[in-house]
């Protein structure tokens, strides 16, 4: 399965820990995600509004929190549970560049 930039999935952590999320926004570019790398990067979506200027409410979903960005490994996700708007990825876009000051 090829995971796709802007689609929100169900998680499995290999380790899974108390309070982590479930859920992934994958945010590497298509390129990356199709290579035959064994990782995309992913930022983790929550339930709750985290109170944070670096977090994105994505409808349906959650939020994503911009400083959660982290490996994913491509055979942990299940089917996708949506795709975010071009409204909510511009959004998450403009949170990475002011996280990361690119």
């Amino acid at each position: 399965m090829s995971l796709r930039r802007g689609a929100v999935y169900p998680y499995k952590p290999v380790l899974q820990r108390p309070g982590q999320s479930l859920h992934r926004l994958i945010v590497s570019a298509d390129p990356l995600n199709e290579s035959p790398l064994p990782v995309v990067l992913g930022l983790q979506v929550v339930d709750r509004d985290p109170d944070s200027l670096l977090s994105v409410r994505l409808e349906g979903h959650g939020w994503a929190i911009i400083t959660t960005i982290e490996q994913v490994i491509k055979s942990r996700p299940d089917e996708p549970a949506g795709i975010i708007s071009s409204d909510e990825q511009q959004a998450v876009d403009n949170a990475l560049r002011a996280a990361l000051d690119l």
